[in-house]
């Protein structure tokens, strides 16, 4: 026995208005077609379900007992219709965003202040993971967004990647290492004892492809997660790092820590947001936000630059 949905919203409505006629309009169809559904359903069932009158149309004893049904179905079509619309015009929803660390402390909070300003009635579920995890977290489904360091291309099929932002990994000392001088070569490193972040950091990644295009061997002495434990254990004289230069704008400027230029290739990176090919309506707004910001610090970044500023 099929019971078919249209059938069901066809006989609610001629039951609210008692008339072919009537329900005909409402559900936007012609009579004829009204009559043949209500055929169909009562097929189906198994009874009659409305019986003519010189008024109108009344409803059987089955008919009276099926009508709760068919009317719920209307309110649950209701009800999904009005949901659609709401998350369409995100007054509400989810958005899950999986970010590596430099992004979820540096680039994500300015964003997602502006996003939910926009959008207060979505529910942020922001995590973070390094480079890899984030990924993994895309792939999975188990995020809308994820934002990462490395390059924009993307690592499968079915996901798109955009760039928001860029990037210089900068090395960090000690204010009284030995190696605190403006500028630094690869034999400089030569031996360096260095702190490292754990396996799958995008910035440790990038670090130690730069070091071993440049035939630099360096001396891992310690292995941390996470930016903050990676500064704290250079400041306390454990050994150098390598980190974004968004982390340590606040501890150079300080003077806590130094961070001499490297004449070494490599250093740049982009910032990338990975978002399915469809993405969700909140995770499209949130990268929007993203790239909103990203150009306004790069035409603040104009402007303040002397040489490009005078041309």
């Amino acid at each position: 026995m099929a019971l078919h949905p249209e059938q069901l919203l066809t006989f609610a409505a001629v039951a609210r208005s008692g008339s072919l006629t009537a329900a005909a309009r409402e559900r936007h169809l012609s009579q004829p077609s009204v009559s043949s559904q209500l055929k169909l359903l009562a097929s189906s069932v198994g009874e009659p379900l409305l019986i003519r009158h010189r008024l109108g149309m009344r409803l059987t004893p089955a008919g009276e007992a099926l009508l709760p049904h068919a009317q719920a179905l209307g309110r649950a079509l209701e009800g999904a219709r009005l949901f659609a619309a709401e998350l369409q015009g995100l007054q509400r929803g989810t958005l899950r965003v999986v970010a590596s660390n430099t992004l979820a402390a540096h680039v994500l909070p300015r964003a997602l202040a502006a996003f939910h300003a926009r959008h207060p009635a979505v529910t942020l579920n922001i995590q973070t993971a390094n480079t890899h995890g984030a990924v993994r977290a895309l792939l999975a489904g188990e995020t809308d967004l994820a934002l990462i360091e490395g390059p924009a291309q993307p690592p499968t099929e079915g996901i798109r990647a955009s760039v928001i932002g860029h990037d210089t990994l900068r090395l960090i000392l000690p204010p009284g290492h030995p190696l605190n001088r403006p500028q630094l070569n690869a034999a400089d490193l030569q031996g360096l004892p260095v702190i490292w972040r754990e396996s799958g950091s995008g910035t440790r990644e990038v670090a130690e492809g730069v070091l071993r295009q440049a035939g630099v061997t360096v001396r891992p002495v310690l292995e941390l997660a996470g930016t903050e434990a990676i500064k704290e254990a250079v400041i306390s004289g454990l050994g150098a790092a390598f980190v974004s230069e968004l982390s340590v704008r606040r501890e150079r400027a300080a003077g806590q820590l130094a961070s001499p230029a490297l004449t070494l290739p490599g250093l740049n990176r982009d910032l990338t947001a990975l978002t399915p090919d469809v993405p969700s309506r909140t995770a499209h707004a949130l990268l929007d936000e993203l790239l909103a910001l990203s150009h306004r610090e790069q035409t603040l970044g104009k402007q303040t630059d002397p040489e490009q500023a005078g041309g």
